[in-house]
């Protein structure tokens, strides 16, 4: 269960990580079993940020193999030709990793890379760039990469048969790409191994004023974003901001006037239902507009995205536009021109805002950056852009390293553990919702008792993913509520507060269709 803001009154601590997203988490988990005694802190719920709005793609790394020049120009430019390298390999040990150790947070899909005449890839270039991932990647975890002729193709998966509608479509890349169960779900399970091995854990803890100690130390306040009133205030000798998109506005919060250290791209994505022979296929391509576009298998349903555009207000605010709607569906049916999907075709749709590095590019770099805040005046404290989640296990590791620069840990090292954080066998438990079976009312109490449960959308978007369902959990929000309400100690009044604001949260970021209009449908 939760713990109480005061508990941590006036404690001192090694590091305080702010945000715990994918990388704050990763961070905190490393830092603790390195011997730091750490805190984390997130001014929402762990994972609630961008890393719940991500693709949910364990990216093989195609794109860094991909420059906006013809290959041999890597000729003379050698230093890119190996940071485009470096990247690709990187991301193929990172989905080694996450693949080895967490397969039970993975689903294995089909995907396809549409070959189209006189496309700016070819199959032979495609053919490269697949045969030089798995080189990179050491054959750890295999592609499964061939290219198939249409004909082919078509017969023997039902997505390729609606792409061959296409005239100009010349053969299929097919492989196979891992994706997240949900995400948020792989945050939370991190955090709760850092709490294993040592760290304290606060959500719902934002930071409202970061100002400097004698020395490069830090004192931090924090207040309770669901309870007014309540506050603490903490002490570290070092400061992570991991906050996302957030992290210059927590840089704010210093006081110092500091340089811009992140550029945030809105993405969009809309589910759709497909017709059958699709359910567990999906594809990766390249937009009219040069950007990269995807449709990614959900259950028996699919979601095409992104957009990407700037976006430089709060990222809390960031909602879905008709607009980004309309250039979806018009993306999609160009790949699939005899759907002809339209906004009646959208069963939820929802966005978010990445935290690329800021640049001399009005959008930002996809490049993983470390800013030293001391060279800003504002020492024993980094920042962080740019981490894709798949990068984040990584990224927590390097924190660690360069948290060892300047400080010696003060407890014994702990091994860590990135395995899954399952719920206790529970096939007696009914399911909370019979379209979805696969979540028990013993799910939702152990989560309530474990796993630092504060609100109902905690429990149901990243504890259990009921949330991410076709219904959205919205017929099943009262029951859950009221199934933990004796371990979390809400009244019926509290679980109907819940429960409304579950329906408003769900409302007001995912545009959800009415269950009568769906029947409709």
């Amino acid at each position: 269960m939760s713990k109480n803001l005061s508990a941590i009154d006036g404690q001192t601590f090694d590091v305080v990580v702010i945000g715990g997203g994918a990388t704050g988490a990763s961070a905190t988990q490393n830092l603790a079993a390195q011997g730091y005694n750490t805190l984390l802190v997130d001014k929402g719920d762990f994972g609630s940020g961008t890393s719940s709005r991500s693709s949910r793609l364990l990216y093989c790394g195609l794109a860094h193999l991909s420059p906006d020049y013809p290959i041999w120009k890597f000729l003379i430019h050698p230093r890119d030709l190996f940071r485009r390298l470096w990247m690709a390999g990187l991301a193929m040990k990172c989905r080694a990793q996450l693949v080895e150790t967490m397969p039970e947070r993975l689903l294995a899909h089909t995907f396809f890379f549409p070959i189209y005449r006189g496309g700016q890839y070819p199959g032979w270039k495609v053919d490269l760039g697949f045969r030089a991932l798995e080189t990179l990647g050491r054959f750890r975890v295999s592609l499964k990469y061939r290219r198939l002729g249409v004909k082919k193709a078509a017969e023997q998966y039902g997505m390729a048969k609606l792409l061959a509608a296409r005239e100009d479509l010349t053969s299929l890349a097919v492989y196979r790409e891992y994706q997240y169960n949900w995400p948020e779900r792989i945050c939370v399970d991190t955090v709760l191994d850092a709490e294993r091995i040592g760290a304290q854990i606060q959500n719902y803890a934002k930071v409202t004023k970061l100002e400097q100690t004698d020395g490069e130390g830090w004192k931090i306040r924090l207040e309770d974003a669901l309870v007014p009133g309540s506050d603490a205030t903490v002490q570290a000798r070092m400061v992570v901001n991991s906050a996302g998109p957030w992290v210059d506005r927590v840089n704010a919060v210093s006081g110092h006037e500091t340089r811009k250290h992140l550029v945030g791209i809105k993405g969009v994505n809309i589910v759709v239902r497909l017709p059958d022979g699709c359910e567990g296929q999906g594809l990766e391509t390249i937009s009219s507009i040069d950007q990269p576009f995807y449709c990614m298998p959900w259950g028996k349903y699919h979601f095409f995205g992104p957009t990407e555009t700037v976006f430089e207000g709060d990222p809390d605010d960031a909602r879905v536009l008709p607009e980004e709607v309309d250039f979806i569906l018009d993306q999609a049916n160009r790949l699939f021109p005899t759907l002809k999907l339209t906004q009646a075709d959208v069963v939820y749709s929802w966005c978010g805002v990445r935290p690329r590095t800021s640049s001399a590019a009005t959008d930002g770099i996809k490049a993983l950056t470390m800013h030293e805040m001391s060279d800003e005046g504002m020492p024993g404290m980094v920042a962080l852009t740019g981490v894709p989640i798949m990068n984040h296990r990584h990224a927590g590791s390097i924190v660690a390293g360069r948290v060892g620069q300047s400080l010696k840990p003060t407890r014994p090292a702990t091994p860590l553990s990135h395995a899954a954080k399952l719920f206790p066998d529970n096939q007696n438990s009914p399911p909370l919702d019979p379209e979805n079976p696969h979540v028990k009312m013993a799910d939702l109490r152990h989560a309530a008792r474990h796993e630092r449960v504060r609100t109902l959308s905690d429990l149901l978007f990243r504890r259990t993913d009921i949330g991410w369902t076709p219904a959205m959990g919205l017929g099943a929000a009262r029951r859950a509520a009221s199934e933990v309400a004796d371990i979390l100690d809400w009244d019926e009044a509290r679980i109907n507060r819940e429960v409304a604001q579950y329906e408003t949260f769900v409302r007001d970021n995912f545009n959800p269709v009415p269950p009568s209009e769906k029947a409709e449908k």
